[in-house]
């Protein structure tokens, strides 16, 4: 029986960097989905997302609860990048990759109009519905997600991930940073072990299944 789990292991353990990882999780975005995603109504991962012809994201995910619309960026960085330096402060690798989400914040603070379009045309492929989609009091509601999360008066609740490191190297002093700085970043990191953990739980479901 195939095992993703092994797969990523495997792949993980060879020192490749984040393009071959990007390719491997291309085929397997439920990993994706199940690590970040933030609602279930409907929700839809797309990698390689364009910001414009500035910026481009590994994975975006776009989904609906049942009040609002979400759009989660995941950016990734080398499995076999280092969180910490030996005195505790964070690796330049890890600053750049902060760097990039913050450009990306601002972008979007700028054109998220533009950006609300880019959703629209996903949204409308994918046949998604809205989440205000009848009569409701003082609403007159939206015929599909592809008109609702166009006008730009509705919410869209935006987050990014950066995925990094293995948390299976880390020491207990780089444990203690992290536990730290998860205080007060704006922009929660993953490793790549949380990837792997979800992948061998869908092993696992599998065995079940059979």
């Amino acid at each position: 029986m195939y095992s993703i789990a092994k797969d990523l292991s495997d792949l993980l353990n060879s020192g490749h960097g984040e393009r071959k990882l990007h390719r491997f999780l291309k085929k397997h975005t439920e990993l994706v989905i199940m690590a970040f995603n933030r609602a279930w109504n409907f929700h839809i991962c797309i990698p390689e997302f364009k910001l414009g012809s500035d910026f481009r994201s590994d994975f975006l995910i776009i989904s609906s609860d049942s009040i609002n619309w979400h759009a989660i960026f995941i950016e990734l960085k080398a499995p076999t990048d280092k969180l910490y330096n030996r005195d505790g402060t964070k690796t330049k690798q890890y600053r750049l990759a902060e760097k990039q989400i913050s450009e990306r914040r601002e972008w979007i603070l700028i054109n998220e109009s533009y950006l609300r379009k880019s959703f629209s045309k996903i949204l409308e492929k994918a046949k998604a519905p809205a989440i205000w989609h009848h009569d409701v009091p003082g609403h007159k509601g939206y015929s599909s997600g592809s008109a609702e999360i166009s006008d730009i008066q509705n919410y869209v609740d935006y987050n990014f991930h950066i995925v990094i490191g293995r948390s299976s190297s880390l020491s207990s002093q780089e444990r203690a940073s992290r536990e730290r700085d998860s205080l007060y970043n704006i922009t929660p990191v993953a490793t790549y072990d949380r990837l792997l953990s979800i992948a061998k739980r869908i092993d696992g479901s599998k065995k079940f299944q059979i």
